[in-house]
């Protein structure tokens, strides 16, 4: 399991927000199921501010992409 930075989480959010989906239409819930992160059990780390602890393993499969893909910078 990897263990993201705080760095590496926003990262995430400016290239969503640029490429994706406004971040004010996905912070405070998952990014990939939509729940509201509140109602929810959140992972340990920063990952946390962006999605769950059942689809952590979904987000970090993601990242791995966007990162060999060279689109997170």
């Amino acid at each position: 399991m990897r263990i993201f930075t705080k760095n590496e989480i926003e990262k995430w959010i400016n290239y969503t927000d640029e490429n994706v989906l406004e971040k004010e239409e996905f912070l405070g819930r998952c990014y990939v199921c939509g729940r509201f992160l509140k109602n929810t059990e959140l992972p340990i780390g920063p990952e946390r501010k962006v999605v769950c602890s059942n689809d952590r393993e979904f987000f970090e499969i993601e990242y791995k992409e966007l990162e060999e893909s060279g689109d997170l910078k």
